[in-house]
């Protein structure tokens, strides 16, 4: 997968040693190369970001008892068990007669029960709560009048925007600047349960080339489909619903104010070779209803363990670094948008 971290990692290549060397101390001690070449801390979002108390929290979506529970009912034969609240979404597994489920919420139409804990046609049991069963076909033990209705965070129609901003503070970087435009549309939605979102990163004057590249997302949760970006903030544009308690504010152009998860310090490192890590420190904010990216800030720094010249260095620092910042300029979701106390 391309992409716009991908495209950053080209754009300055990882410095020979001696080049770094000649803009430091010329003193011999790594120590002193680590304190001379001062160390940028994380970016907080220059102000991008509010605090939650000046501002109506959003009201915390209810959710389904754990006691809630449906049992298959049908006379003999196997119950269809689906990726979402519709005869069009594909059949994951089969539920026997008498085999019950956890309800983790309803379709609007009370026309499906969205169930957790099944187990597959490959026969692995998931604790996923992406499967839903018919209510036709099941009975229900227990109360089901406080199961909240499940909403459907994406919609097929979805498009979002990004505007980004980099910086490169380093005498080997041909461009010192240049900002770009990440624009987010669905490409394959239909009855499919997964969205295939394409991102196209546009750099502005073609300082760098064009890229995109997509993720698959679930348009009932959020959630992008392998979850392995969870771990990595470079990729986390799609956290899915409730990502984390609302704890800062962010201010679209056109005023609306949206509550967001804000993390971090994140750390990303990677090995380069020839004794070179990259190593990204940041912070991440994400929207608390949908989990969609709102902010992204990073420092890039290159960091040196190996010999040279006689001196050993242990993870030097010797004073380039970039920097990037990413915000949501608009989006046609709804967002956890919330208003002045």
């Amino acid at each position: 997968m391309l992409s716009l971290l991908g495209l950053l990692l080209s754009a300055c290549v990882v410095p020979p040693v001696d080049q770094l060397l000649a803009n430091a101390s010329s003193n011999n001690s790594s120590a002193a190369v680590e304190e001379e070449a001062q160390i940028p801390p994380p970016d907080t979002f220059g102000g991008l970001v509010r605090s939650i108390s000046e501002y109506v929290s959003p009201t915390p979506v209810p959710t389904a008892e754990p006691s809630t529970t449906v049992v298959v009912n049908t006379n003999g034969a196997r119950a269809n068990i689906r990726s979402g609240p519709g005869l069009d979404f594909p059949i994951v597994a089969k539920g026997y007669p008498g085999d019950a489920y956890e309800v983790v919420g309803r379709s609007e139409d009370e026309a499906w029960w969205q169930i957790c804990c099944v187990t597959n046609t490959e026969g692995a049991t998931t604790t996923s709560d992406e499967t839903w069963v018919a209510a036709s076909v099941v009975r229900l033990a227990g109360d089901g009048e406080d199961i909240a209705v499940t909403q459907q965070l994406l919609s097929p129609e979805l498009t979002s925007s990004w505007q980004v901003d980099w910086q490169c503070g380093s005498d080997r970087c041909e461009v010192k600047q240049c900002s770009a435009t990440v624009d987010a549309t669905v490409e394959d939605g239909g009855s499919q349960q997964m969205l295939t979102i394409n991102h196209e990163v546009v750099w502005d004057d073609t300082c760098f080339a064009t890229d995109s590249w997509i993720f698959e997302v679930n348009q009932f949760t959020g959630r992008e489909r392998t979850g392995q970006y969870e771990e990595n903030f470079l990729y986390g544009y799609w956290l899915g619903g409730n990502p984390g308690e609302a704890n800062g504010v962010y201010t679209f152009p056109d005023g609306q104010a949206v509550a967001v998860f804000c993390s971090g310090p994140h750390t990303v490192e990677i090995e380069e070779g020839g004794g070179w890590t990259t190593l990204y420190e940041g912070n991440t904010c994400h929207d608390v209803r949908t989990g969609i990216l709102v902010v992204l800030s990073y420092n890039k720094r290159w960091l040196f363990t190996g010999e040279f010249e006689g001196q050993s260095y242990d993870r030097a620092y010797f004073g380039d670094n970039e920097t990037l910042r990413q915000r949501l300029t608009d989006t046609n979701l709804e967002l956890s948008f919330v208003e002045k106390r």
